[in-house]
């Protein structure tokens, strides 16, 4: 039987996407294949081998070194095309070295496909360049679960004395010993630092302090591995080069708009709907009901588009005021041939000085869970306000949620749009398990809301809010988060 042959493949720092073409062809083809631990699952979505998980935690083996070389030996021998997937660089403390001198021992054809390191990648990806012009103009890479006694213990005297920017590997569960021997071998306190996890993930999450209290910060935040140390001045480049993750929970059909709207101010968005919209049934009587009234309003683009589907409804509001809560509602109108007017806030107050003089009835158009503090407030001021819910806001059973609830602690910024948004991620987390792990997220994280009712919603849940528009739209949410982080 012919041999078979070892490919050696870096699969790179965690996203899929920055796998190279190679690394995913040569899956693609092999008949078996061999991943550690630190490796993304959507990296092995489709493949079709024979998958066995070899994966090494600090301390804890499924299979030591010596037991990986063999089977990688046993299963070319066999005549198998065989890939040993390796997080990072297969030759960049992978050990690749090891299984390619036991292979060649054996007279085993074996290649190296060299994948992207987490060493650079991943600060890169938290925005940290790990050189740059007039601040570090060299990099040193060291390997952070070094125990004392072994062979060639590091020698942190020699590293304290280099410049540039230090970068340590898997270095979590020794990261007080290390950082003390760093400061004890020279190294100022002072020095910028961070813990990137998880880079390359969608989990990724970066924290940053000085070198002196870099352990602490990592310890209050709870960082695991995997995950790297950056010591150096171009850890503040962060602050300028990183872009905030930002929890988008609208409705699925509003996602595409809506994290693309966020990309062009800057942040990197988290698709997550918390909601879906269930069209309800109109009234009969809603022609009735319409006669009655001189104003119409809209709270919603949504609820416009279900109102309109019906051209008797659409005739009966071109003889009447409409009214819009907010300018992508009015928009929503104006696709339809219908001029309306805005408030100039979203208040009762706002809402009478609209109305002041032009009319005495009104009739709400608006979801079935939506505030009804502005038509309370009409009516104590005179008017006589009708209602009808166009449709139910429910919740989503979207994965995209259950997997930012997961990961919560990654994300800089939560996005409430509506009051439903925040009620529906908060049952969900409690329904996981996690809502101790999600509050914990909120408080960490800034949270940005549109419009009162969300905000008062979000004051009952316990959750403090720190940005809130004067203009109650997305972008306008967008751009006073801008220019806090500016």
């Amino acid at each position: 039987m012919a041999r078979g042959k070892v490919y050696l493949v870096g699969a790179g720092p965690g996203d899929p996407e920055l796998m190279t073409l190679k690394a995913k062809r040569l899956l693609g083809e092999a008949d078996v294949v061999l991943f550690d631990r630190l490796l993304d699952p959507r990296m092995l979505e489709g493949v079709e081998a024979e998958k066995i998980d070899v994966g090494k935690n600090a301390g804890r083996h499924k299979l030591n070194q010596e037991g990986i070389n063999r089977l990688l030996i046993e299963k070319a021998e066999a005549g198998a095309v065989v890939v040993r997937l390796k997080g990072g660089d297969p030759y960049l403390f992978g050990r690749g070295g090891e299984e390619a001198l036991a292979l060649q021992e054996k007279g085993i054809p074996f290649e190296v496909v060299p994948g992207v390191t987490s060493s650079i990648a991943a600060p890169g990806l938290a925005g940290i360049p790990v050189t740059h012009r007039g601040m570090a103009s060299c990099l040193t890479i060291v390997t952070g679960h070094e125990e004392p006694g072994k062979e060639a213990p590091l020698d942190w005297k020699a590293i304290a004395a280099l410049g540039g920017t230090l970068v340590v590997l898997m270095g979590v569960s020794r990261l007080e010993q290390n950082v003390a021997a760093l400061i004890a071998a020279g190294k100022p306190g002072q020095t910028p630092a961070a813990m990137v996890e998880k880079g390359g993930w969608p989990e990724q999450r970066m924290i940053s302090a000085t070198l002196a209290d870099i352990a602490e910060r990592a310890r209050e935040a709870k960082i695991e591995s995997p995950a790297i140390l950056v010591v150096g001045d171009v850890v503040r480049l962060a602050g300028k080069l990183a872009k905030k993750k930002i929890a988008i929970l609208r409705p699925a059909h509003q996602q595409e708009e809506s994290a693309a709207l966020a990309e062009s101010y800057g942040f990197s968005p988290i698709r997550a709907p918390a909601i879906s919209l269930a069209e309800k049934p109109l009234p009969k009587d809603l022609p009735e009901r319409l006669k009655r009234v001189q104003c119409v309003a809209f709270t919603s683009a949504n609820g416009v588009k279900m109102a309109l589907n019906s051209p008797a409804i659409k005739k009966a509001l071109a003889e009447k005021m409409v009214v819009a809560i907010g300018p992508k509602t009015k928009l929503a109108l104006a696709d339809q041939g219908l001029s309306s007017q805005v408030p100039d806030e979203y208040s009762s107050a706002g809402m009478e000085r609209t109305l002041l003089g032009k009319c005495s009835s009104i009739l709400f158009l608006r979801s079935a869970q939506g505030s009804r503090y502005l038509s309370e407030a009409l009516k104590a001021a005179g008017l006589y306000v009708d209602d009808i819910a166009l449709y139910e806001v429910v919740p989503s059973h979207d994965p995209g949620l259950d997997e930012l609830i997961k990961n919560a602690r990654s994300l800089d910024i939560f996005a409430f749009t509506s009051s439903s948004t925040a009620r529906f991620l908060m049952e969900r987390a409690k329904a996981m398990g996690l809502e101790t792990k999600l509050r914990e997220a909120l408080a960490a994280a800034t949270v940005a809301v549109i419009g009162k009712p969300t905000a008062e919603q979000l004051a009952r849940l316990g959750v403090k809010v720190d940005v809130m528009p004067e203009k109650f739209t997305f972008e306008a949410m967008l751009a006073s988060l801008k220019e806090m982080k500016g």
